[in-house]
């Protein structure tokens, strides 16, 4: 069995003198700090008051038709007809001459059905028309020279 020596089997004690110096630093840092702040605000300067916030434009709405395979097409989970199309984008184009539409088109579908959306579209005053797509992924390509 083993004799334990106090003296011996004392442990070493942690110095604490760097970390003492460094949170003196980090209080002294902290001090400065909130002096500037208090500076910058206290300065003699009148903030405009707003009533109300606006934005200055809102943004554009969207119209979406959605074409399927059969030329069937859907607007906001209603189906319509050509003739039913055109009248709600008479009504929208009277109530927003800036309304957007985006076509989708099922790649399946025949083009004519793309076609009469769009001529339908142009006859009505819609100014913006887009294409519904998905990108494929990049491909490299080699330069040729």
């Amino acid at each position: 069995m083993r004799i334990r020596d106090a003296n011996t089997d004392e442990e070493n004690a942690f110095n604490m003198t760097p970390l003492i110096d460094m949170v003196f630093l980090l209080l002294i840092f902290f001090l400065v700090a909130t002096t500037f702040a208090q500076e910058e605000r206290e300065q003699d300067i009148q903030l405009p008051a707003t009533s109300t916030i606006q934005p200055l434009s809102a943004p554009p709405q969207q119209v979406i038709v959605n074409i399927a395979p059969d030329g069937s097409m859907k607007i906001g989970g209603q189906d319509y007809t050509m003739a039913g199309l055109s009248v709600l984008l008479q009504q929208m184009v009277k109530d927003d001459p800036s309304r957007e539409v985006l076509i989708r088109c099922d790649e399946s579908a025949f083009h004519r059905y793309f076609a009469a959306v769009a001529n339908v579209c142009r006859t009505n005053g819609i100014g913006q028309l887009k294409i519904g797509y998905v990108l494929d992924a990049p491909t490299a390509q080699k330069v040729q020279p």
